[in-house]
């Protein structure tokens, strides 16, 4: 259930934990939450990640992905971890083949400006997770992050913790869809609003970025409510 090194220590009634030199860098949360995984009675895991909350461009997106909950993968990692090639490779020939389900949902940066990139992004994590819960009731959901997101008005069945994308392998195999999800969609904008380097920089505040910015200002895909972004609205308007 739990990630890298396998060499794990176990608790008397046989609940696998995290090795004790992994335990000295873990909060006190962390190690609660992941026991809770290990001794949950749950046949099944959605893990939850999301990608793209702080860029300035482009959309926001959530993945689910489901899995049997003592699956495991040695390259399923954080998807920061690999490069683009391998998250494709990873999808086709170790993900989609294992997954019981899985689903990616976004938010456009219209509806970030409208409603706020926290509400939106909540918004996306229960809809994930209540697509999961609809193909597996008793799945337990666990999401990335140190405040929990309800699941149909409750956190029951809800286990959330920080670096849940490296420590829980459903968690692992759903930052890597959301990543190579969002990135071809991304590579897909920069045809469409050349300029920005969006390609390379997926939206991000990077050299290219800005440069294209002083260039050419905002474009219909730049999201207006970040305070960096919106500067450069007010000097040069949105470019359509």
């Amino acid at each position: 259930m739990m990630k890298d090194p396998r060499q794990l220590d176990k608790t008397a009634d046989g609940v696998s934990l995290i090795p004790k030199k992994q335990l000295k860098v873990l909060s006190a949360h962390q190690r609660q939450a992941l026991e809770r995984i290990s001794s949950s009675s749950s046949a099944h895991v959605i893990g939850i990640d999301e990608v793209g909350k702080g860029c300035w461009a482009g959309p926001v997106t959530v993945a689910a992905v489901v899995m049997p909950r003592d699956w495991d993968h040695p390259e399923v990692v954080d998807s920061k971890r690999t490069t683009h090639k391998q998250r494709v490779r990873l999808w086709s020939e170790v993900i989609y083949p294992n997954a019981l389900a899985c689903c990616v949902l976004s938010a456009t940066n219209q509806e970030i400006d409208r409603y706020g990139i926290e509400p939106v992004t909540r918004r996306l994590t229960e809809a994930a997770a209540m697509y999961g819960r609809l193909r597996y009731h008793d799945a337990l959901v666990v999401e990335d992050g140190d405040i929990p997101v309800e699941v149909d008005g409750s956190i029951a069945r809800v286990a959330w913790l920080p670096k849940a994308d490296v420590l829980v392998p459903s968690v692992s195999a759903a930052s890597i869809l959301a990543k190579l999800s969002r990135d071809t969609f991304m590579q897909q904008l920069d045809r469409v609003y050349p300029g920005y380097d969006f390609a390379s920089n997926m939206g991000y505040h990077s050299k290219t970025h800005v440069e294209g910015l002083d260039r050419q200002g905002v474009c219909g895909i730049h999201r207006l409510s970040f305070k960096p972004v919106r500067a450069y609205a007010q000097v040069k308007g949105v470019r359509a």
